[in-house]
């Protein structure tokens, strides 16, 4: 059995969440990156980064041990796969080429790993059992050289990454140790993570991702927005943004990208009632640092005709209360505690 995680990391576009654990609690910290050290996903200056991580652990105390780490959701690919029955050996060889439509470069270049599902399928009029003649799992891949730039740049920062996930296995982590907890949970979970760069969807459906859909606009469109009515640099535009100085957020250009992003979520959660007909989703939650822009969530909520539940509902016990708890959604899933071998 692996070591319990200490240390738990988000590696968004604009700031790095961390959740840490400090006698018997789970403390939250969300530490905005310096200009341009993060671009597009991607770590612009290693060294930078790794300084960064040592200068931030002495200055929380931040605690040593077991560290897990969020990767960017351009970086990892993660899908519901379904393939023979056969040995983990076989397994392991095979798994690479279920991903050679989505990968650049060859199969060999990637690290594969699975985690099996036991729930039956669903399908649009009824719950057939599995094949037993086939496997179900999620499937991710992530390139061997990332995963190891990662574990170096974290390691020079003080820090020793155990375990590195995609964000749609950190969100089913949450939701199986919140189902074991509670045995009247729901099977269904929608989560709508407002990021920087972009607005991506899961439906969680018991231990897999059943639908998910990628919209190209984020928080970078709406300080774009703000920059221009504000003639300011984006970069102010994101501190104006958070203050709303001058009632930005309900500035009638700001209201109009609400209702797109608004109205693109709906065409996918409509899509997702009409292909599982059984679907009974008793609300979405909004996630990521767009979830606290209060005009989005009314106009979310109107537009999908579904409430906003409060993702600190699924947060344990001994994770500590904290206002802005949508931010931390995906780290909470990351150090989970499911029962199951980490």
């Amino acid at each position: 059995m692996s070591k319990k995680i200490k240390i738990g990391f988000d590696l968004g576009n604009n700031s790095l969440k961390v959740m840490a654990l400090k006698k018997g609690k789970w403390e939250f910290h969300e530490l905005p990156f310096p200009e341009h050290l993060m671009e597009e996903d991607s770590i612009t200056m290693p060294h930078a980064f790794s300084a960064f991580l040592k200068k931030k652990k002495k200055e929380l105390r931040l605690p040593k041990g077991p560290a897990a780490l969020i990767l960017p959701t351009s970086q990892a690919i993660c899908r519901l796969v379904s393939m023979p029955n056969m040995s983990e050996e076989q397994l392991m060889l095979n798994l690479p080429y279920e991903f050679s439509d989505f990968i650049n470069g060859e199969p060999h270049q990637y690290h594969c790993d699975y985690a099996l599902c036991e729930a039956p399928l669903q399908t649009q009029d009824s719950m057939i059992e599995q094949d037993s003649k086939e496997l179900t799992m999620m499937a991710a891949a992530v390139e061997k050289q990332q995963i190891q730039d990662y574990v170096h740049m974290f390691a020079a920062g003080g820090f020793a990454l155990k375990r590195i996930l995609p964000k749609e296995m950190s969100l089913i982590q949450l939701v199986k140790a919140y189902r074991a907890k509670h045995a009247d949970a729901p099977m269904e979970y929608c989560f709508i993570d407002l990021g920087y760069l972009a607005t991506r969807i899961f439906v969680v459906q018991e231990d897999r991702i059943q639908i998910t859909r990628h919209i190209p606009t984020g928080c970078r469109d709406l300080d774009a927005v703000a920059a221009d009515i504000l003639n300011v640099d984006q970069f102010l535009a994101d501190a104006y943004k958070r203050g709303n100085h001058q009632g930005i957020l309900e500035n009638p250009r700001c209201i109009e990208l609400y209702e797109h992003i608004a109205v693109e979520v709906l065409k996918l959660v409509n899509f997702y009632h009409f292909t599982y007909r059984q679907s009974q989703l008793a609300g979405v939650y909004l996630i990521g640092g767009g979830a606290e822009i209060a005009p989005l969530r009314q106009i979310m909520e109107e537009t999908l005709g579904l409430p906003i539940l409060s993702g600190k509902d699924l947060f344990s016990k001994e994770q500590e209360d904290k206002e802005n708890h949508h931010t931390f959604v995906c780290t909470a899933g990351l150090i989970a505690e499911t029962g199951e071998e980490a």
